[in-house]
């Protein structure tokens, strides 16, 4: 019999907070004291691999009077206040053997530690498949899971993402080593950054199958479209194998969803909450989205001219402020099994209602800086104060049907719906007329409201075969249809500056508007995905072990189309604007302006089709016993053709585009004892451009117009990983790892000249010069009892040289601009990553608590065309905190606090603020870096949810 290995010591150096020590004081204080009389305790471990068994029942009889428990997290057990008797200890565990009848004596006083050790009833069938024993939504399981993976992995479980303080997969992803997030302007994560690599070198898939993008440019999934809750683990890959999908350099988000159980499952919540942002001083602005469901060019044709009265300006004249507008989130899960378990069928949804939002304060550069004092001294041509109120409601839908014909073939269906609107009243004044840099008493303020909707929507229905062909023969195949798409039906904008006459006090005594503008615009995408994949195992036996041969590949068929308009209307006034358009005469400037074939944003629509397939090769096998060998070749094809509505006369305006990409890889997994593994792998991977970014778009951006590039190439990667592995049981870990990439023409958007020299624009391009990314991770999970320890940390460094431009001042020549090459970190990688979370799990009395503190280091948040003016996020530390307490067998009491400590996202320039006058520096607030200039700061305050969960 195999007894476990003693626990590995873990321990925090230092706490990121003093929130935190005061927590853990209270839990050591409030649940280490031990009874004053007798007791019996001990563990529960599985007979064979000598894991905890988490959640045995523990049963303690003297006389007719029983006791009962649950072992906790590390599979420990006690009993206190014993009196000196004979007693009968006992245990059992769904799928296993119970042990009865273990007498402990306490009559000669004295506590007693007793170990109970149970055979499991079932057999493993696969190194990756978890035999079905216990809860596999379980921390165990996904241990077990990533002890027995073929190539470096993280996992959340089911029950790990249940308490976390995270309603979407984009915020649980944050938990997960080496991740971080990009926020979007209402504080909510939207996009993962894996070990630094930008949401371009990562890819999605649910339950294995890719699935396509509702994004208008580019194929990366925003994240915050999945309500957590939905999954039945969450795994973050960071080695491909060459059975997997190419195209992730950074790495793969598997969101294994919710499978069919083996027994009747009945689970729902309801919570309520809201955001501490909103209050009477600042009120939420809702709006109803205006009815115009497509442009005046959608319906009436390209040669149609419009008018102002094709146009409704409801998304404005809706406006209505909410003080404090109540959050709410519910879920409904049913499953089970029918026909002597052959039919096996769940079907579950989730709806969440979020309100949040954020109040921002941004100095905008000019378009180009100033050579004096200094070369490429910033200049600031506008300050803005932004108010986001952001409702985002999201309906997630899926069911699994599986059918076990026989022993040898089984055939499932699964279909995902996703629906998501995000409402968004965003609503400027531009203060820099109101006495930044200027003495004049007569000043100008620009203010713009703007309403947006956007609807995204995801559907993915997938026929999955799996046939035993003979005793060494196995096949499966998937057969996938998916659609994604984004549409942001009559986005509203009115912009009018309004000049102000003031005192010498600063009091307004004057205002009249004018310069008023209304804009209109619509964007609608589809993505639509065909697959087919198949996959051949053959297990012979050689050299007296079996061999695992795999053949397989996919075929896709993409279609993806894109539509985009905006009209833009002007009209004067000389009255102050009260929110009502009708006195506003609102025209186009020319007639023609109105007419879709004359607009300019013809290149920014197109239509594209995309033919992948790959085929792989793979063999797995064992030297030494304890070497597991795991290696092949994968080759990806990729044919696209696309097409624009630009003009004839726009180059490029249509294209073919193919390449193939020879992808090898190899993964070696050393088994030191049945806990320890080390790993070492290499492997090839791709990324393809975006869609938006190859067809010759021009799009009106922040500082500059944005265009495309038919001549881009596809980004390639070599990536190598070690790693070492501790599995103690339960749901301890220790993984300590590295990594190296080396990206071979990857894109960079670099600001390019087209005419004269005031002609500059933005332009995706690959760099000449490889880039380098390579770091190291650390994973520790220790539980002390019901009082646990969860760390990981990340650090991460890169670099690729790409040109800028400089300006400064030559005394003879005068002003002067050239290009210098900077050498600087990928946009996005943070060289310091961290989480850290302090757990208490007690099955006794029934509660769960976390407190859970991310730290995202700085990182550079958008490159500049300017020599040493690139904008940084400064570091990032948010405190959560979440709870679940069993109020009865079947329900329980649960809440979720975001954002304990206000924590804000704030922007650098790494540029003195000595450059900055009296007035900008009053705007943005304290100016905290010496060396550099804050130009952004977003707060978004805390967020509270609380319900109620019941689970038959």
């Amino acid at each position: 019999m195999n007894k476990p290995l003693p626990p590995f010591s873990s321990s925090l150096s230092e706490t990121p907070c003093p929130l935190i020590k005061i927590l853990l004081s209270l839990l050591i204080i409030c649940f280490t004291a031990t009874g004053y009389a007798q007791t019996i305790k001990g563990k529960v471990f599985d007979a064979k691999t000598g894991e905890p068994l988490v959640g045995a029942t523990v049963s303690l009889i003297a006389g007719n009077k029983p006791l009962y428990t649950t072992a906790r997290l590390d599979g420990s057990f006690s009993f206190y206040k014993l009196k000196p008797e004979l007693y009968q200890l006992a245990a059992q565990f769904v799928g296993y053997d119970p042990v009865t009848g273990k007498i402990v004596d306490l009559r000669g006083g004295g506590d007693q530690t007793v170990n109970l050790y149970l055979n499991s009833q079932a057999t493993q069938m696969s190194e990756v498949t978890i035999a079905a024993q216990g809860n596999h939504e379980s921390d165990r399981a996904v241990r077990s899971l990533e002890k027995a993976a073929p190539s470096v992995l993280n996992i959340l479980s089911a029950n790990t993402i249940q308490l976390l303080p995270d309603v979407t997969v984009a915020n649980a992803l944050q938990r997960v080593s080496g991740v971080t997030i990009q926020r979007s302007s209402s504080g909510e994560g939207r996009y993962a950054i894996i070990r630094g690599m930008a949401q371009r070198y990562n890819n999605t898939l649910v339950n294995g199958i890719k699935i396509p993008s509702p994004d208008d440019a580019y194929r990366f999934v925003p994240m915050d479209i999945f309500p957590s809750e939905m999954l039945e683990r969450l795994e973050v890959i960071k080695a491909l194998t060459p059975n997997m999908e190419g195209d992730a350099i950074g790495g793969t988000m598997n969101l294994v969803m919710k499978s069919a159980p083996d027994h009747l499952v009945v689970s729902a919540n309801l919570s309520g909450g809201m955001s501490s942002l909103f209050s009477g001083n600042r009120p939420f602005l809702s709006f109803k989205a205006s009815p115009n469901r497509q442009s005046p060019a959608m319906i009436h044709g390209n040669s149609y001219s419009a008018t102002y009265a094709d146009f409704n300006n409801n998304a404005l004249t809706s406006n209505k402020n909410l003080s404090s507008p109540l959050s709410s989130t519910a879920g409904l899960t049913v499953g089970d099994r029918f026909f002597n378990n052959k039919l096996g069928v769940i079907v579950s949804a989730s709806y969440q209602n979020i309100y949040r939002g954020s109040d921002s304060k941004q100095l905008t550069p000019n378009a180009q800086p100033s050579a004096i004092p200094l070369p490429n001294s910033p200049q600031f041509s506008d300050a803005y104060d932004r108010t986001y109120s952001t409702q985002t409601q999201r309906l997630g839908l899926h069911n699994k049907i599986d059918y076990v014909i026989n022993d040898k073939n089984k055939l499932s269906l699964y279909n995902l719906y996703i629906h998501q609107n995000e409402y968004t009243a965003r609503v400027t004044a531009d203060t820099l007329g109101l006495g930044l840099n200027s003495t004049n008493l007569s000043k100008q303020i620009t203010l713009e409201n703007r309403s947006q909707l956007i609807q995204q929507n995801i559907y993915n229905s997938t026929l999955h075969g799996d046939h035993v062909l003979n005793n060494k023969l196995r096949f499966n195949w998937d057969g996938v249809y998916s659609i994604a798409t984004r549409h942001m039906p009559d986005r509203t904008d009115f912009q009018y500056d309004a000049n102000k006459s003031l005192n010498n006090a600063g009091t307004v005594t004057a205002e009249v508007d004018n310069n008023t503008k209304l804009t209109h615009h619509w964007e609608n995408n589809r993505d639509r995905d065909l697959s087919g994949y198949g996959n051949l195992i053959y297990n012979p036996t050689i050299a007296g072990q079996t061999v695992e041969i795999a053949i397989g590949g996919l075929y896709r068929n993409k279609n993806r189309d894109a539509d985009y308009i905006s009209y833009s209307l002007t009209g004067g006034k000389s009255t102050l604007y009260n929110n009502n358009f009708d006195q506003i005469p609102f025209t186009f400037t020319t007639a023609s302006d109105g007419i879709g074939s004359n607009n300019p944003d013809l290149n920014n629509n197109y239509s594209v089709t995309e033919k992948d397939n790959a085929e792989y090769g793979q063999i797995k096998f064992r030297l030494f016993q304890k070497l597991q060998v795991l290696g092949g070749v994968r080759i990806e094809n990729t044919a696209m053709t696309y097409d624009t509505k630009s003009p004839a006369t726009v180059s490029q305006r249509s294209g073919n585009i193919s390449y193939t990409d020879v992808l090898p890889s190899i993964h070696l997994k050393y088994e030191l004892d049945g806990k320890q593994n080390l790993r070492a792998s290499y492997f090839a991977s791709l990324s393809r451009p975006g869609f938006g970014e190859i067809i010759p778009y021009n799009r009106p951006g922040e500082y500059y117009d944005e265009i495309g590039n038919p001549y881009l190439k596809h980004i390639t990667a070599d990536n190598l990983d070690l790693r070492y592995e501790l599995f103690p049981g339960g749901a301890d870990q220790l993984l300590i790892g590295t990594f190296f990439k080396k990206i071979h023409n990857p894109i960079e958007y670099f600001v390019v000249r087209q005419g004269g020299p005031s002609n500059q624009f933005i332009k995706p391009q690959n760099d000449e010069n490889d880039a380098t990314n390579y770091g190291a991770e650390l994973v520790a999970t220790k539980f002390f009892g019901t009082i646990g320890f969860s760390v990981n940390y990340t650090y991460t460094h890169s670099r690729i040289t790409t040109p800028k431009l400089n300006y400064y001042n030559d005394p003879t020549a005068g002003f002067q601009q050239d290009f210098v090459n900077q050498t600087r970190p990928l946009q996005g990688q943070a060289d310091h990553v961290g989480n850290a979370s302090i757990l208490y799990k007690s099955a006794k009395i029934g509660l769960d608590m976390q407190l859970a503190f991310v730290y995202t280091g700085e990182r550079l948040a958008q490159v500049s065309p300017y020599l040493n003016l690139d904008f940084y996020q400064h570091a990032y530390e948010q405190l959560d905190f979440s709870f679940e307490k069993k109020l009865t067998s079947h329900f329980s009491f649960y809440g979720k606090v975001n954002n304990i400590t206000n924590a804000a996202a704030k922007v650098y320039l790494k540029y003195p603020h000595s450059n900055l006058d009296a007035k900008q520096q009053e705007f943005l607030g304290k100016q905290d870096i010496a060396a550099q200039t804050l130009v952004q700061s977003d707060f978004y305050k805390t967020l509270f949810l609380g319900g109620i969960r019941y689970k038959l």
